[in-house]
């Protein structure tokens, strides 16, 4: 048992030395850096410190080799992207970190209840748990975002009427309304403050919520304020087709509901057929899980059962 763990201590081992050695890397000059940094902070004014925020916000990692790899990628500025929908303020590097981490105390539990090769199914869900958990949050943030769009087109169209421009609309849904809403438009006001034009600024915010109707509402923006004409008209007229959009979400939620009950049922039977087999008869089950053979075909049926949960929930998906 001893020689067969002592693979993945060691890799444990020296990954921790590595990151230890890498954070340390270059260590004197960060806080030289760092302490500069303070020092000007400390001499702004009140006004200009969110500038010094949105510099620190385009850190990829707090570690200088990551940092610089994930710079010369693409991967970091889609990591960046796809944490900041999910409302998180985990930096791309710390992620990855925290994937290869959680995979590798994930392959090594497996690795200490199954000696075969099947320890690659628990580095495999160890590294899916960290993607899991920041997709979960992204959805909810992004559901929550598009039931509050509605109401916040109405205040910007109140604002509108009563001649407010638009940058001072986006600060009042800023302040008034709840998150995610007020944090996305926050943004979107303090990057038009600092100097970013109206159009740059919209499309900015129709990438960090990839929502059809955030990208409705920034082209009709963009357009009014470059061609003219009645903004909260049109505005009032977009708000009330989002919610007949969401409201046939529901209705078409509410009409597949006997799908999504069929497809939990299918990916629950397996599980619990197992359990329930190993309550009554033990014996009989268990070379499932000491032959190698057995296991083989565990993981072979654990496979086909992600593949058929995802083709499922394809089948009931539809796109309003």
């Amino acid at each position: 048992m001893l020689t067969t763990l002592l693979p993945f201590v060691l890799l444990i081992v020296i990954l921790l030395a590595g990151l230890w050695l890498a954070r340390n890397h270059e260590g004197k000059r960060l806080r030289q850096l760092r302490d500069r940094l303070h020092l000007i902070e400390e001499s702004e004014t009140r006004a200009e410190r969110p500038s010094l925020k949105l510099l620190r916000d385009d850190l990829l990692s707090e570690i200088p080799i990551l940092h610089r790899w994930l710079s010369q990628r693409r991967l970091g500025a889609r990591l960046r992207t796809w944490l900041q929908q999910a409302g998180m303020t985990l930096r791309p590097g710390k992620y990855l970190l925290l994937v290869a981490g959680v995979g590798a105390v994930g392959g090594l539990v497996a690795r200490l209840a199954l000696p075969g090769w099947e320890f690659l199914v628990g580095l495999g869900v160890g590294m899916w748990l960290p993607y899991a958990l920041v997709a979960y949050r992204r959805g909810r943030r992004l559901a929550q975002f598009t039931a509050q769009f509605p109401s916040a087109i109405d205040l910007l169209v109140r604002a509108s009427r009563a001649g407010h421009p638009p940058n001072a609309s986006f600060e009042l849904i800023a302040n008034e309304m709840p998150e995610p809403i007020a944090g996305e438009f926050r943004q979107v006001f303090e990057q038009q403050r600092f100097g970013l034009p109206l159009r740059d600024c919209l499309l900015n915010l129709a990438q960090r919520v990839p929502v059809v109707d955030v990208q409705f509402f920034a082209i009709t923006v963009i357009v009014q304020s470059e061609s003219g004409g009645n903004l909260a008209e049109i505005l009032e007229k977009l708000a009330g087709i989002i919610r007949e959009r969401f409201q046939l979400q529901r209705q078409v939620k509410i009409h597949t509901a006997q799908g999504r009950m069929t497809l939990w049922v299918l990916m629950g039977l397996a599980p619990l057929l197992l359990l329930t087999m190993l309550g009554l008869s033990h014996d009989f089950v268990m070379p499932l899980l000491t032959d190698p053979l057995g296991r083989m075909m565990l993981t072979v049926g654990v496979v086909l059962q992600l593949i058929g949960l995802y083709w499922l929930k394809k089948i009931i998906a539809f796109e309003v």
